[in-house]
This record gives structure tokens, sequence and C-alpha cells, in this order.
């Protein structure tokens, strides 16, 4: 059952009136040490976003208009806390949250058996995970990924290309114009009817009116994110903890396989329960930058530059607790 679940860079400013004995600070000097803090924080901003953004396949960084997340397989006392957690992010963000009764679009199954039961969920319907053609997904060898070993929290992205315009999908996906149903089981986690998880029928809009060299009329959206959480992997965690991985890892496409140890991230999480308390300041500024960039990119790497631009010219405001 589905339940609904940096600091800025110091910047070295000169004295106040001087002593008109001493000499004053050289302005040169104080400049050359800003410059190569910016510089600093700027590379690392890009090591971050080139590390961890995981995009389909083609596609440009996808954002939520809208979240409805729910928790399965948990009771309800202790999924609560962690449902509201990650939609207090959200709202942070300046994602919509919807209400009690939404069809939940991001779903978190808590399981004594994580790598089986994402097997044999991606066996039964490889539709749903694959998002049924169209490159929106981040392909077989990342789906793979998904299925291997032993994780603690493993996770599935899809998101879809939108024209702006119409607010219709910008491409055609196999299942548009078919019949076929999905696997009961399937349709149960994903909170869909199995006749309807398919899809409606899209057409494949060209970029017109409103695009240039740099933009286009057509973004990104993220519209479903399936994660299945090792129940006894995270038994010694708090609702803060894993609220706020769980929101890093859904609000964004984070790349499932990152190497995150050089940063101060909530990533880190299952490396050092002890120390790792929640979202940090560098992963608040990449969600920050990432939702308050410009979409409309012509290419992926022109918007990972854009966000890695915001994350290093200023802090971003701090998460609430």
């Amino acid at each position: 059952m589905i339940q609904s679940l940096a600091a800025l860079m110091a910047v070295l400013a000169l004295g106040g009136a001087q002593d008109p004995v001493q000499d004053p600070p050289s302005p040169a000097v104080q400049l050359e040490d800003v410059e190569v803090i910016a510089r600093a924080r700027a590379e690392r901003a890009r090591e971050f976003v080139g590390e961890v953004a995981a995009l389909a396949r083609g596609r440009g960084l996808g954002r939520w208009p809208k979240i409805c997340p729910g928790i399965a397989n948990l009771d309800r006392a202790v999924a609560q806390p962690i449902v509201d957690r990650l939609a207090a992010r959200a709202g942070e963000l300046g994602i919509e949250v919807e209400g009690p009764g939404c069809e939940a679009n991001i779903i978190v199954v808590f399981t004594a058996d994580a790598g089986n039961l994402t097997r044999a969920l991606v066996e039964a319907e490889p539709r749903v995970f694959r998002g049924q053609g169209g490159g929106i997904d981040r392909g077989g060898a990342a789906l793979r990924a998904f299925q291997a070993g032993e994780r603690p929290v493993r996770w599935w992205s899809l998101s879809v290309p939108i024209n702006t315009e119409t607010g219709q999908r910008a491409v055609r996906i196999a299942g548009d114009r078919s019949s076929g149903h999905v696997d009961p089981r399937v349709a149960d986690i994903l909170r869909c009817n199995p006749q309807d998880c398919v899809g409606a029928g899209a057409p494949i809009i060209q970029s017109h009116g409103g695009a240039s060299r740099l933009n286009s009329q057509i973004v990104d959206q993220l519209y479903k994110s399936i994660v299945i959480v090792d129940i006894d992997s995270v038994s010694g965690l708090n609702a803060a903890q894993l609220g706020d991985y769980l929101a890093m890892v859904t609000l964004a496409q984070v790349d499932l396989e990152a190497d995150t140890a050089p940063f101060d991230t909530v990533l880190n999480l299952f490396e050092d329960p002890s120390s790792v308390t929640g979202m940090t300041d560098w992963d608040w500024s990449y969600l920050s930058a990432l939702y308050d960039s410009t979409s409309r990119r012509r290419s992926a790497a022109a918007q990972a530059t854009a966000v890695a631009f915001i994350m290093a010219r200023a802090p971003p405001p701090e998460p609430e607790e």
C-alpha cells in the first residue's frame, strides 16, 4: 500500500579607515585571493555536477513541476515523517506537493530483499523502467546497474521532454497507441491502472517559435521516480537523515554509481552515518541551482554548466531544519 509520503566563499573585504602612518593593504593581493577562491569554488561545482548528474540519453536535466511522494511496505507511523521531510525539501525548492489521495509519482518501496525485488519488477514489466522507448531513461547499462549488487538504496528516474508552449509531451514513446497492459504487480507499486500505465498518445513536436541557438521551447520534466530501500540497511537512521537522502536522489537525477566521497554530501550517508545528519550546504546548493537555472537550454552540457555557475557564484539559502 502506498502512503502519501558551501557556504559563500569568504570575500576578503578591505578594512575600514586606515592609520595614516601605515601602508594600506594592497587591493591587488585581496582581489587575487578572491579570484582564487572563486575559481576553486567554480571548479568544485563543475566536478560535483559532472559526477552526480545522471541525465536520460540525449536529454537535459529534468525537474519536477509537482510531486506526490508515497511509501510502500512501511508502517504509516514510521513512513509519515520520512514523506514529510521529502515533501518539505520539495516545497522549499518551489515544487508543488500534491495532497492526500494523489497518484504517487515518487514511489519508495521498503523491502527485506531489495536485489531480488528490483530484478523481479524489471523482469515483470521492463517497459515501465525503460520508459517504453523514446530515450527518456538512461539506457540498458544503467538499468543493469540498478538491478545489480546489494545496495542500501537504489533508484530509477524517468523524464520526458515537454513543449513549454502546449504542455504536451514532445516525443512519442512505444505504447502510445498500444492496448497492452502492464503486470498488475508493477501497476500496484507504481499506482496506476494496468491498462493506463502504457500512457496516452503523444505527438512528436518540432521545435519552432521561441527557440534560439541557445534556448529551446522543449524542457525536460521528471515524471516518475522508483526507489527500492533495503530495510535492514536503514534501520539505524532517523527520518531526517533518510528523508533528506531520498529527497536528494529523487528531486534530481543522481547517478547511482557516482563517487561522492570527495564531497560533503548526504549521498555519503551509508559510508558514515554518524557524521551525515542530513542534507548539506553543498547538496542544497546543487538542488537550488538546478531549480533556479534556465531549463530551456539547447544542450545538456550548457544546462549543466549553468547549474555549476549558479552554485559557484553565491551560496543558496540554507534548508530549514
